[in-house]
């Protein structure tokens, strides 16, 4: 028999009570999708840095990466981010962001984290003027000696791509994987980062629009259209100064909306095009489990 109580339930009560549970659906929605982006960037960061490294070891010249999309696309049919286009992208998300630039971007965010318009312009021209570019290959040339000693016969050489990465940078890929997740690089979309890279924008810039990205909650779209038109030099000169505290976007915002949609990640995920809602996340949900998402 239903309780008298039910009837006594005061309506402004229950509509509070239905919102803060529908915040909470909202934000474990983003908290979700937002660490399947970032395991989807570390994925891409991982293949970049593989391939580099394996051009360098052979003497493999550009071509190597239009035969590696053809192998892809014969042997694994139903994978749709591996174009030869995208796995160059790959490559240069893998060079512009080495270790050491995801590190200093984390010690900017300590920095920012009460941000004002002269010590924003300090960070970006620190940055800006960082020794980061010859990093990577440096760290490449260091890791063919070692892997050159330790390995005779040449298929040995091949090892799984996350071993070579660790090799490369001499440290755990727990590490490399922790440092990545916690750089405003993991943060942003991948279509986002496609726009910065062929933006060729200095480092410190590009760490700039990538904490408004988040902050403002852009699209891709949005991203671009701000680049184009010089928001950061308009911002610093008009002494406007933003948060850089949002490490996840706004539940109704542009980028979380793009996210929920970004048809590399539901690829990436192995979700059909054809999944209902419900299918797509219960994949999400495992996919995050299995490869350890922090949420």
């Amino acid at each position: 028999m239903e309780s008298n109580n039910n009837h006594n339930i005061d309506k402004r009560n229950f509509d509070a009570f239905v919102h803060a549970v529908g915040s909470e659906i909202e934000q474990a929605q983003v908290r979700l999708i937002t660490a399947a982006n970032a395991q989807m960037l570390f994925h891409y960061w991982k293949m970049g840095n593989y391939i580099l490294y394996h051009q360098n070891l052979h003497g493999w010249g550009g071509k190597i990466i239009k035969k590696l999309a053809q192998a892809i696309r014969f042997n694994y049919p139903e994978k749709k981010g591996y174009s030869e286009r995208n796995l160059t992208y790959m490559c240069q998300f893998a060079r512009l962001y080495p270790l050491n630039v995801l590190r200093s971007f984390i010690e900017t965010d300590s920095i920012l984290s009460v941000p004002n318009i002269q010590n924003i312009t300090n960070e970006v021209l620190k940055l800006n003027s960082g020794q980061f570019t010859q990093e990577l290959t440096a760290q490449i040339q260091s890791a063919d000696n070692q892997s050159l000693e330790i390995t005779q016969e040449v298929p040995a050489q091949f090892q799984n791509v996350e071993k070579t990465v660790a090799t490369i940078y001499k440290i755990k890929i727990e590490d490399i994987e922790d440092l990545f997740l916690a750089s405003p690089v993991a943060r942003t979309n991948w279509a986002s980062h496609v726009i910065m890279l062929n933006g060729s924008l200095p480092l410190g810039v590009s760490y700039w629009y990538m904490k408004q990205s988040v902050e403002m909650g852009w699209s891709s779209n949005a991203l671009k259209i701000q680049i184009e038109t010089n928001l950061y030099s308009r911002q610093i000169s008009n002494n406007k100064v933003n948060n850089f505290t949002a490490t996840l976007p706004a539940p109704q915002s542009d980028l979380a909306n793009y996210l929920l949609k970004d048809p590399y990640i539901f690829d990436l995920a192995g979700t059909k095009e054809k999944a209902d809602e419900r299918d797509i996340e219960e994949q999400l949900v495992y996919r995050s489990r299995w490869h350890g998402c922090r949420l």
